[in-house]
């Protein structure tokens, strides 16, 4: 059931926010955290509710629908995952925006885009990906979109689009995911979202080694896993069993914190590597 989202929420929960995660990760899990968002319908200006679906479970997502041929936004602000999205990004340098997104009717869709109000290089206002458009779909249903941070965003000076580096943006107040419909669309067609991900950049922590004072020394390893990654130490196995292995208890180790690993020193080669990858943690709104 659609409401329409009363003003006072867009100030709720703004007091001893949190800033930015790499990883934040809105699955839309239950009725309050969906509630947290907003969507903004052109079709009468006003702001609502997102519908949500709990069925199936584990598969719960928001969605809207269109009003004739007006667009509308999912928008998340402080609100949504007590500021997970927002805020400055520069200390988590995260690589983009990624998303799950359910296309009711292709034929209705025109394009679709992301968008954060932020402060750059034009000012306080909206800086916008590249779009989506139908044609760039097979047909509709779920797709995983992704609006990277490697590639130009957009701001629209009054006369034309200018280029921005979307790394310079500070302030994020709202990521905005906008649906417009084609021209002729009737309404009706529903859009979903999912997986809302402020997405990791996967980089390889430095590692420092030094060998202990004590004797016999133990070689030390320290490294710092990036915002937003997970890390493991691996040791080269023996050539009777090539390959890598994980060293005991030095698994799941996250970033930000240094990390210190230990061991006796040896006297014959041994070869350690860190491996990283994304970590996601799912939002809560409280």
């Amino acid at each position: 059931m659609l409401g329409l989202r009363i003003a006072i929420l867009l100030i709720l929960g703004v007091a001893g926010v949190r800033g930015a995660v790499a990883g934040a990760w809105e699955t839309f899990f239950n009725q309050k955290n969906t509630d947290a968002w907003i969507v903004y319908d052109t079709a009468d200006g006003k702001d609502y509710y997102p519908s949500w679906s709990g069925v199936p479970v584990g598969k719960e997502h928001a969605y809207f629908t269109f009003a004739g041929n007006k667009s509308f936004s999912f928008i998340a602000d402080r609100v949504v995952g007590a500021a997970a999205f927002t805020g400055d990004y520069q200390s988590q340098n995260p690589s983009g925006i990624r998303c799950d997104v359910f296309i009711g009717s292709l034929a209705a869709l025109d394009y679709m885009d992301c968008s954060l109000r932020a402060t750059g290089p034009n000012g306080t206002g909206y800086y916008y990906s590249s779009t989506y458009r139908a044609e760039d779909f097979d047909g509709g249903g779920w797709w995983s979109l992704s609006y990277g941070f490697s590639r130009s965003w957009f701001f629209w000076n009054g006369t034309a689009w200018v280029a921005v580096n979307p790394k310079s943006l500070t302030g994020i107040e709202q990521i905005v995911f906008t649906f417009v419909p084609k021209a002729n669309s009737t309404g009706g067609s529903r859009i979903g979202l999912d997986n809302v991900t402020l997405e990791p950049t996967v980089v390889a922590p430095v590692v420092a080694t030094s060998l202990t004072s004590n004797v016999p020394p133990n070689l030390r390893l320290a490294f710092t896993p990036g915002p937003g990654l997970e890390a493991r130490l691996e040791k080269l196995r023996s050539p009777v069993t090539p390959g890598w292995a994980s060293v005991a208890g030095q698994t799941a180790i996250k970033g930000p914190g240094n990390h210190v690993f230990l061991t006796p020193a040896s006297a014959g080669v041994e070869i350690f590597r860190v491996a990283v990858e994304p970590f996601h943690t799912r939002i809560v709104t409280p």
